[in-house]
Protein backbone atom coordinates (compact mmCIF):
# COMPACT_ATOMS: atom_id res chain seq x y z
CA UNK A 1 0.00 0.00 0.00
CA UNK A 2 1.39 3.35 -0.96
CA UNK A 3 0.39 6.98 0.10
CA UNK A 4 0.94 10.18 -1.19
CA UNK A 5 -0.63 14.09 -0.40
CA UNK A 6 -1.20 14.84 -3.44
CA UNK A 7 -1.99 18.66 -2.46
CA UNK A 8 -1.84 19.53 1.70
CA UNK A 9 -3.38 23.37 1.75
CA UNK A 10 -0.69 25.60 4.19
CA UNK A 11 -4.10 27.74 4.62
CA UNK A 12 -7.83 26.93 5.25
CA UNK A 13 -8.48 28.10 1.14
CA UNK A 14 -10.68 26.27 -0.25
CA UNK A 15 -7.85 26.07 -3.30
CA UNK A 16 -5.52 24.43 -0.90
CA UNK A 17 -7.44 21.57 -0.72
CA UNK A 18 -6.64 18.38 1.29
CA UNK A 19 -5.97 15.56 -0.60
CA UNK A 20 -4.35 12.55 0.09
CA UNK A 21 -4.79 9.34 -2.16
CA UNK A 22 -3.62 5.67 -1.07
CA UNK A 23 -3.05 2.95 -3.64
CA UNK A 24 -4.01 -0.32 -1.79
CA UNK A 25 -1.86 -3.43 -2.33
CA UNK A 26 -4.77 -4.95 -4.01
CA UNK A 27 -4.25 -2.02 -6.95
CA UNK A 28 -8.21 -0.36 -5.64
CA UNK A 29 -6.82 3.90 -5.35
CA UNK A 30 -8.45 5.60 -2.44
CA UNK A 31 -8.65 9.62 -3.03
CA UNK A 32 -10.40 11.95 -0.47
CA UNK A 33 -10.54 15.88 -0.12
CA UNK A 34 -10.87 16.74 3.27
CA UNK A 35 -13.03 20.10 4.27
CA UNK A 36 -12.93 20.07 7.95
CA UNK A 37 -16.00 21.97 10.17
CA UNK A 38 -18.49 21.19 6.83
CA UNK A 39 -21.30 19.14 7.56
CA UNK A 40 -21.83 17.06 4.82
CA UNK A 41 -19.53 14.19 3.24
CA UNK A 42 -19.95 12.58 -0.34
CA UNK A 43 -18.38 9.05 -0.97
CA UNK A 44 -18.05 7.39 -4.30
CA UNK A 45 -17.17 4.34 -6.52
CA UNK A 46 -15.67 4.43 -9.99
CA UNK A 47 -15.31 1.76 -12.36
CA UNK A 48 -13.38 2.10 -14.98
CA UNK A 49 -15.69 0.63 -17.83
CA UNK A 50 -18.68 2.02 -19.32
CA UNK A 51 -20.72 1.81 -22.45
CA UNK A 52 -17.71 1.71 -25.53
CA UNK A 53 -16.28 -1.67 -23.30
CA UNK A 54 -19.20 -3.59 -24.18
CA UNK A 55 -19.20 -6.04 -26.79
CA UNK A 56 -22.21 -4.89 -29.07
CA UNK A 57 -24.18 -8.04 -28.50
CA UNK A 58 -24.63 -6.90 -25.18
CA UNK A 59 -24.32 -3.04 -25.81
CA UNK A 60 -26.23 -1.54 -22.50
CA UNK A 61 -24.43 -4.13 -20.03
CA UNK A 62 -22.87 -1.32 -17.69
CA UNK A 63 -26.23 0.96 -17.35
CA UNK A 64 -28.12 -2.75 -16.84
CA UNK A 65 -25.17 -3.33 -13.86
CA UNK A 66 -26.01 -0.05 -12.40
CA UNK A 67 -29.62 -0.59 -12.23
CA UNK A 68 -29.03 -4.04 -10.42
CA UNK A 69 -26.48 -2.94 -8.11
CA UNK A 70 -29.71 -1.34 -6.37
CA UNK A 71 -31.35 -4.52 -5.78
CA UNK A 72 -29.70 -6.03 -3.17
CA UNK A 73 -26.80 -7.83 -2.01
CA UNK A 74 -26.06 -10.73 0.03
CA UNK A 75 -26.40 -8.77 3.30
CA UNK A 76 -29.02 -6.22 2.39
CA UNK A 77 -32.47 -6.27 0.31
CA UNK A 78 -32.90 -3.00 -2.30
CA UNK A 79 -35.46 -1.84 0.59
CA UNK A 80 -32.89 -2.02 3.26
CA UNK A 81 -30.51 -0.21 1.00
CA UNK A 82 -32.92 2.30 -0.02
CA UNK A 83 -34.04 3.04 4.03
CA UNK A 84 -30.54 3.03 5.04
CA UNK A 85 -29.79 6.05 3.23
CA UNK A 86 -33.07 7.83 3.42
CA UNK A 87 -33.41 7.37 6.59
CA UNK A 88 -30.79 9.86 7.30
CA UNK A 89 -31.46 12.46 4.58
CA UNK A 90 -28.66 11.07 2.35
CA UNK A 91 -28.77 10.57 -1.32
CA UNK A 92 -27.79 7.58 -3.33
CA UNK A 93 -27.38 7.19 -6.78
CA UNK A 94 -25.88 5.90 -9.67
CA UNK A 95 -25.01 7.21 -13.50
CA UNK A 96 -23.13 5.31 -16.35
CA UNK A 97 -21.21 7.23 -19.27
CA UNK A 98 -18.89 5.64 -22.34
CA UNK A 99 -16.01 4.78 -20.37
CA UNK A 100 -16.74 4.96 -16.70
CA UNK A 101 -19.87 4.13 -14.05
CA UNK A 102 -20.15 6.11 -11.11
CA UNK A 103 -21.88 4.90 -7.74
CA UNK A 104 -22.33 7.63 -4.92
CA UNK A 105 -23.77 8.37 -1.63
CA UNK A 106 -24.35 11.94 -0.04
CA UNK A 107 -25.22 11.99 3.60
CA UNK A 108 -24.72 14.66 7.04
CA UNK A 109 -21.10 13.57 7.72
CA UNK A 110 -22.44 11.91 11.35
CA UNK A 111 -23.25 9.12 9.02
CA UNK A 112 -19.85 8.45 7.07
CA UNK A 113 -19.44 5.10 8.52
CA UNK A 114 -23.17 3.48 7.06
CA UNK A 115 -22.76 5.30 4.01
CA UNK A 116 -19.20 4.12 3.32
CA UNK A 117 -20.54 0.33 4.33
CA UNK A 118 -23.81 0.36 2.13
CA UNK A 119 -22.08 1.79 -0.87
CA UNK A 120 -18.86 -0.84 -0.71
CA UNK A 121 -21.48 -3.12 0.02
CA UNK A 122 -23.45 -2.62 -2.84
CA UNK A 123 -20.77 -2.54 -5.49
CA UNK A 124 -18.47 -5.63 -4.01
CA UNK A 125 -21.65 -8.15 -3.76
CA UNK A 126 -24.59 -7.64 -5.41
CA UNK A 127 -26.69 -10.70 -5.62
CA UNK A 128 -27.58 -9.92 -9.35
CA UNK A 129 -30.75 -12.87 -8.78
CA UNK A 130 -32.75 -13.43 -12.21
CA UNK A 131 -35.88 -11.96 -10.76
CA UNK A 132 -33.91 -8.74 -10.19
CA UNK A 133 -32.71 -8.83 -13.68
CA UNK A 134 -36.10 -9.50 -15.13
CA UNK A 135 -37.78 -6.59 -13.55
CA UNK A 136 -35.01 -3.88 -14.24
CA UNK A 137 -35.18 -5.26 -17.75
CA UNK A 138 -38.66 -3.53 -17.96
CA UNK A 139 -37.69 -0.40 -16.17
CA UNK A 140 -34.98 -0.12 -18.52
CA UNK A 141 -37.00 -0.99 -21.73
CA UNK A 142 -39.51 1.81 -20.63
CA UNK A 143 -36.45 4.04 -20.32
CA UNK A 144 -35.08 3.29 -23.76
CA UNK A 145 -38.99 4.11 -24.90
CA UNK A 146 -38.77 7.69 -22.86
CA UNK A 147 -35.40 8.41 -24.60
CA UNK A 148 -37.52 7.31 -28.27
CA UNK A 149 -39.40 9.91 -27.82
CA UNK A 150 -38.31 12.91 -26.59
CA UNK A 151 -36.50 14.68 -29.65
CA UNK A 152 -34.26 16.40 -27.21
CA UNK A 153 -32.47 13.47 -25.95
CA UNK A 154 -32.60 12.10 -29.49
CA UNK A 155 -31.36 14.57 -31.40
CA UNK A 156 -28.24 14.36 -29.60
CA UNK A 157 -27.98 10.42 -29.25
CA UNK A 158 -27.76 10.52 -32.87
CA UNK A 159 -25.52 13.47 -33.36
CA UNK A 160 -22.91 11.19 -31.60
CA UNK A 161 -24.24 8.25 -33.89
CA UNK A 162 -22.54 10.33 -36.74
CA UNK A 163 -19.86 12.19 -34.83
CA UNK A 164 -18.35 8.39 -34.24
CA UNK A 165 -19.94 6.25 -36.81
CA UNK A 166 -19.39 2.31 -35.95
CA UNK A 167 -17.70 3.21 -33.04
CA UNK A 168 -18.91 2.62 -29.40
CA UNK A 169 -18.34 6.19 -28.49
CA UNK A 170 -21.28 7.29 -30.84
CA UNK A 171 -23.51 4.48 -28.99
CA UNK A 172 -26.18 5.32 -26.63
CA UNK A 173 -25.05 3.78 -23.16
CA UNK A 174 -28.68 2.36 -22.75
CA UNK A 175 -27.80 0.14 -24.78
CA UNK A 176 -30.79 -0.55 -27.29
CA UNK A 177 -33.93 -2.67 -27.28
CA UNK A 178 -32.63 -5.70 -28.91
CA UNK A 179 -29.71 -6.07 -26.82
CA UNK A 180 -31.73 -5.18 -23.15
CA UNK A 181 -34.45 -7.81 -24.45
CA UNK A 182 -32.00 -10.49 -25.28
CA UNK A 183 -28.84 -10.09 -22.57
CA UNK A 184 -28.88 -13.03 -20.07
CA UNK A 185 -28.10 -12.47 -16.64
CA UNK A 186 -25.01 -14.96 -17.05
CA UNK A 187 -23.64 -12.09 -19.32
CA UNK A 188 -24.40 -9.77 -17.30
CA UNK A 189 -22.58 -11.31 -13.92
CA UNK A 190 -19.73 -12.55 -16.34
CA UNK A 191 -19.21 -8.33 -17.23
CA UNK A 192 -19.10 -8.01 -13.58
CA UNK A 193 -16.62 -10.82 -12.61
CA UNK A 194 -14.54 -8.98 -15.83
CA UNK A 195 -14.12 -5.93 -14.83
CA UNK A 196 -15.46 -4.78 -11.49
CA UNK A 197 -12.71 -5.71 -9.74
CA UNK A 198 -9.69 -4.31 -7.84
CA UNK A 199 -7.55 -2.98 -10.52
CA UNK A 200 -10.61 -0.87 -12.02
CA UNK A 201 -11.82 0.87 -9.31
CA UNK A 202 -10.92 4.33 -7.78
CA UNK A 203 -13.34 5.15 -4.23
CA UNK A 204 -13.37 8.88 -3.45
CA UNK A 205 -14.37 10.84 -0.38
CA UNK A 206 -15.05 14.45 -0.06
CA UNK A 207 -16.45 16.84 2.73
CA UNK A 208 -15.69 16.08 6.23
CA UNK A 209 -14.12 12.70 5.57
CA UNK A 210 -11.13 10.97 7.63
CA UNK A 211 -8.76 9.46 4.76
CA UNK A 212 -7.42 6.63 6.71
CA UNK A 213 -11.02 5.40 7.95
CA UNK A 214 -11.90 5.07 4.66
CA UNK A 215 -8.93 3.75 3.37
CA UNK A 216 -9.27 1.02 5.81
CA UNK A 217 -12.82 0.28 5.03
CA UNK A 218 -11.93 -0.10 1.58
CA UNK A 219 -9.17 -2.67 2.17
CA UNK A 220 -12.26 -4.35 4.30
CA UNK A 221 -14.33 -4.83 1.47
CA UNK A 222 -12.10 -5.68 -1.24
CA UNK A 223 -9.26 -7.77 0.78
CA UNK A 224 -8.94 -10.09 -2.36
CA UNK A 225 -6.37 -9.41 -5.37
CA UNK A 226 -7.29 -10.84 -8.92
CA UNK A 227 -4.53 -9.68 -11.74
CA UNK A 228 -6.18 -7.62 -14.39
CA UNK A 229 -6.03 -4.82 -16.94
CA UNK A 230 -8.37 -1.75 -17.62
CA UNK A 231 -10.16 -2.14 -20.56
CA UNK A 232 -8.69 -2.30 -24.05
CA UNK A 233 -9.57 0.65 -26.29
CA UNK A 234 -10.02 1.19 -30.22
CA UNK A 235 -9.72 4.99 -31.02
CA UNK A 236 -12.31 5.90 -33.74
CA UNK A 237 -10.96 6.90 -36.45
CA UNK A 238 -11.37 10.68 -38.48
CA UNK A 239 -14.24 10.03 -40.54
CA UNK A 240 -17.76 11.35 -39.96
CA UNK A 241 -21.23 11.55 -41.56
CA UNK A 242 -21.66 14.69 -42.22
CA UNK A 243 -25.74 15.41 -41.94
CA UNK A 244 -28.02 13.09 -40.53
CA UNK A 245 -32.20 14.19 -40.40
CA UNK A 246 -35.17 11.93 -38.71
CA UNK A 247 -38.98 12.58 -39.18
CA UNK A 248 -40.76 13.20 -36.12
CA UNK A 249 -43.76 14.32 -35.26
CA UNK A 250 -44.41 17.83 -33.46
CA UNK A 251 -44.12 21.52 -34.02
CA UNK A 252 -40.63 21.80 -33.24
CA UNK A 253 -37.37 20.92 -35.57
CA UNK A 254 -33.98 19.65 -32.93
CA UNK A 255 -30.84 20.51 -34.11
CA UNK A 256 -27.79 19.20 -32.97
CA UNK A 257 -23.91 20.30 -34.25
CA UNK A 258 -21.19 18.55 -33.64
CA UNK A 259 -17.53 18.87 -33.92
CA UNK A 260 -14.76 16.39 -33.06
CA UNK A 261 -11.83 17.45 -30.67
CA UNK A 262 -8.76 15.72 -28.90
CA UNK A 263 -9.24 13.77 -25.62
CA UNK A 264 -8.77 14.68 -21.70
CA UNK A 265 -5.73 14.71 -22.14
CA UNK A 266 -4.96 16.80 -25.62
CA UNK A 267 -2.57 20.02 -25.18
CA UNK A 268 -5.63 22.57 -26.32
CA UNK A 269 -8.64 21.41 -23.94
CA UNK A 270 -7.63 24.70 -21.50
CA UNK A 271 -7.76 27.11 -24.77
CA UNK A 272 -11.02 24.57 -25.46
CA UNK A 273 -12.91 25.50 -22.87
CA UNK A 274 -12.46 28.85 -22.96
CA UNK A 275 -13.57 29.03 -26.53
CA UNK A 276 -16.60 26.42 -25.68
CA UNK A 277 -17.30 29.14 -22.70
CA UNK A 278 -17.59 32.12 -25.12
CA UNK A 279 -19.38 30.22 -27.98
CA UNK A 280 -22.18 28.90 -26.10
CA UNK A 281 -22.10 29.12 -22.18
CA UNK A 282 -24.45 30.77 -20.11
CA UNK A 283 -26.23 34.09 -21.21
CA UNK A 284 -23.30 35.77 -22.13
CA UNK A 285 -22.03 33.92 -24.80
CA UNK A 286 -22.04 34.29 -28.53
CA UNK A 287 -24.63 31.88 -29.32
CA UNK A 288 -26.97 32.92 -26.84
CA UNK A 289 -26.54 36.26 -27.57
CA UNK A 290 -27.21 36.53 -31.42
CA UNK A 291 -29.19 33.48 -31.68
CA UNK A 292 -31.72 33.94 -28.97
CA UNK A 293 -31.81 37.22 -27.68
CA UNK A 294 -30.78 39.09 -30.54
CA UNK A 295 -33.28 37.01 -33.18
CA UNK A 296 -35.82 35.14 -31.09
CA UNK A 297 -34.77 31.55 -32.85
CA UNK A 298 -35.07 29.76 -30.09
CA UNK A 299 -35.74 29.62 -26.70
CA UNK A 300 -32.53 27.59 -25.13
CA UNK A 301 -29.06 26.98 -27.29
CA UNK A 302 -25.83 26.36 -25.55
CA UNK A 303 -22.61 24.50 -26.66
CA UNK A 304 -20.61 21.85 -24.35
CA UNK A 305 -17.64 19.77 -24.58
CA UNK A 306 -17.10 15.76 -24.34
CA UNK A 307 -13.94 14.19 -23.93
CA UNK A 308 -12.94 10.65 -23.40
CA UNK A 309 -9.46 8.85 -23.41
CA UNK A 310 -8.71 9.26 -27.02
CA UNK A 311 -11.37 11.58 -29.06
CA UNK A 312 -14.04 14.00 -27.94
CA UNK A 313 -16.86 16.38 -29.40
CA UNK A 314 -18.05 20.23 -28.46
CA UNK A 315 -21.63 19.92 -29.54
CA UNK A 316 -24.58 22.67 -29.84
CA UNK A 317 -27.97 21.82 -29.24
CA UNK A 318 -31.37 23.78 -30.06
CA UNK A 319 -35.09 23.41 -30.82
CA UNK A 320 -36.93 25.82 -33.36
CA UNK A 321 -39.78 25.92 -35.51
CA UNK A 322 -39.52 24.47 -39.13
CA UNK A 323 -39.78 28.11 -40.55
CA UNK A 324 -37.06 29.51 -38.43
CA UNK A 325 -34.35 26.62 -38.97
CA UNK A 326 -32.84 27.95 -41.80
CA UNK A 327 -31.83 30.95 -40.42
CA UNK A 328 -30.58 29.22 -37.16
CA UNK A 329 -28.55 27.28 -39.18
CA UNK A 330 -26.75 30.33 -40.99
CA UNK A 331 -26.35 32.54 -37.98
CA UNK A 332 -24.83 29.46 -36.08
CA UNK A 333 -22.72 28.87 -39.53
CA UNK A 334 -21.87 32.11 -39.54
CA UNK A 335 -20.58 32.54 -35.54
CA UNK A 336 -18.48 29.38 -36.60
CA UNK A 337 -16.76 31.22 -39.63
CA UNK A 338 -15.95 34.17 -37.49
CA UNK A 339 -14.41 32.25 -34.41
CA UNK A 340 -12.04 30.26 -36.91
CA UNK A 341 -11.07 33.38 -38.71
CA UNK A 342 -10.99 36.08 -35.63
CA UNK A 343 -11.22 34.40 -33.06
CA UNK A 344 -12.48 35.88 -29.78
CA UNK A 345 -12.12 39.25 -28.37
CA UNK A 346 -9.66 40.03 -25.52
CA UNK A 347 -12.31 41.45 -23.21
CA UNK A 348 -14.31 37.79 -24.24
CA UNK A 349 -11.07 35.94 -22.95
CA UNK A 350 -11.06 37.86 -19.17
CA UNK A 351 -14.82 37.44 -19.00
CA UNK A 352 -14.41 33.69 -19.65
CA UNK A 353 -11.60 33.10 -17.47
CA UNK A 354 -13.23 35.04 -14.67
CA UNK A 355 -16.17 33.02 -15.11
CA UNK A 356 -15.21 29.76 -15.26
CA UNK A 357 -12.65 30.40 -12.39
CA UNK A 358 -15.74 31.87 -10.50
CA UNK A 359 -18.17 28.70 -11.40
CA UNK A 360 -14.60 26.15 -9.70
CA UNK A 361 -15.02 28.41 -6.68
CA UNK A 362 -18.63 27.92 -6.08
CA UNK A 363 -18.69 24.63 -7.69
CA UNK A 364 -16.08 22.96 -4.77
CA UNK A 365 -18.02 24.21 -1.91
CA UNK A 366 -19.85 20.87 -2.57
CA UNK A 367 -18.63 17.97 -1.39
CA UNK A 368 -20.10 16.31 -4.56
CA UNK A 369 -18.31 18.02 -6.79
CA UNK A 370 -15.53 17.96 -4.86
CA UNK A 371 -15.42 13.68 -5.19
CA UNK A 372 -16.34 14.09 -8.36
CA UNK A 373 -13.37 15.99 -9.78
CA UNK A 374 -11.08 13.33 -8.07
CA UNK A 375 -13.37 10.45 -9.41
CA UNK A 376 -13.27 11.66 -12.92
CA UNK A 377 -9.83 12.40 -13.07
CA UNK A 378 -8.01 9.53 -11.69
CA UNK A 379 -10.31 7.53 -13.86
CA UNK A 380 -9.82 8.74 -16.92
CA UNK A 381 -6.20 10.46 -16.21
CA UNK A 382 -4.33 8.93 -13.91
CA UNK A 383 -3.82 11.88 -11.76
CA UNK A 384 -5.84 14.84 -10.02
CA UNK A 385 -4.51 18.23 -11.26
CA UNK A 386 -4.17 20.63 -7.86
CA UNK A 387 -6.97 23.33 -7.99
CA UNK A 388 -4.61 26.44 -7.97
CA UNK A 389 -2.77 24.71 -10.85
CA UNK A 390 -5.85 23.86 -13.17
CA UNK A 391 -6.85 27.53 -12.54
CA UNK A 392 -3.43 28.67 -13.35
CA UNK A 393 -3.67 26.86 -16.72
CA UNK A 394 -6.89 28.51 -17.80
CA UNK A 395 -4.97 32.03 -16.87
CA UNK A 396 -2.41 31.57 -19.30
CA UNK A 397 -4.52 31.16 -22.20
CA UNK A 398 -4.04 33.66 -24.65
CA UNK A 399 -6.14 34.72 -27.59
CA UNK A 400 -4.12 33.19 -30.04
CA UNK A 401 -4.41 29.79 -28.52
CA UNK A 402 -8.02 29.89 -28.86
CA UNK A 403 -7.93 31.16 -32.14
CA UNK A 404 -5.73 27.80 -33.11
CA UNK A 405 -8.18 25.59 -31.23
CA UNK A 406 -10.95 27.13 -33.06
CA UNK A 407 -9.65 26.19 -36.33
CA UNK A 408 -8.28 22.84 -35.31
CA UNK A 409 -11.99 21.84 -33.98
CA UNK A 410 -14.30 24.14 -35.65
CA UNK A 411 -12.39 24.45 -38.76
CA UNK A 412 -12.57 20.57 -38.98
CA UNK A 413 -15.97 20.25 -40.57
CA UNK A 414 -19.09 20.11 -38.68
CA UNK A 415 -21.81 17.59 -38.44
CA UNK A 416 -25.84 18.26 -38.35
CA UNK A 417 -28.21 16.03 -36.62
CA UNK A 418 -31.56 17.27 -37.29
CA UNK A 419 -35.29 15.64 -35.48
CA UNK A 420 -38.36 17.25 -36.76
CA UNK A 421 -42.06 16.89 -38.52
CA UNK A 422 -41.69 15.89 -42.36
CA UNK A 423 -41.56 18.79 -44.86
CA UNK A 424 -45.33 20.77 -45.16
CA UNK A 425 -44.13 23.76 -46.34
CA UNK A 426 -41.63 26.65 -48.04
CA UNK A 427 -40.41 26.88 -44.51
CA UNK A 428 -39.12 23.32 -44.11
CA UNK A 429 -38.16 23.50 -47.78
CA UNK A 430 -35.76 26.52 -46.39
CA UNK A 431 -34.36 23.81 -43.56
CA UNK A 432 -33.96 21.55 -46.27
CA UNK A 433 -31.50 23.97 -48.36
CA UNK A 434 -29.99 25.12 -45.32
CA UNK A 435 -28.63 21.42 -44.46
CA UNK A 436 -27.42 20.98 -47.99
CA UNK A 437 -25.50 23.94 -47.71
CA UNK A 438 -24.08 22.98 -44.80
CA UNK A 439 -22.12 19.90 -46.11
CA UNK A 440 -19.24 22.57 -47.61
CA UNK A 441 -18.12 22.59 -43.75
CA UNK A 442 -17.84 19.54 -43.48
Amino acid sequence: MSTELTQRGANNSLLAANVEKTVLSNGVRVLTDSVPHTHSATFAVWVGVGGRDEPAEIAGASHFLEHLLFQGTARRSAVDIAIAIDGVGGDMNAYTASEYTAFFARVPSSESDLAVDVLLDVVSHPGLAEDDVEGEREVILEELAAAEDDPEDLVGVRLFESLFPGHPLGREVLGTSSTVETIRRDQIAGFFEDWYQSHNLVVTGAGDVDHSVLVAAVETAFPEHRAGSAPQRIAPNEQVESVLTETRSGELVHLAFGWRCGGVNDTDRFALALLNHVFGTGPSSRLFQQVREERGLTYSISSGVSQFSDAGALSVQCATSPSKAAQLIAVVTELVEDLCSVGITAEELSRAKRSIRGGVLLGIEDSGARGARLGISETLRGSVTPLDEHLNSIDSVTQEQVLLAAQRVLGSGTVLAAVGPASQGAGDKQLGSAIEGLEHLV
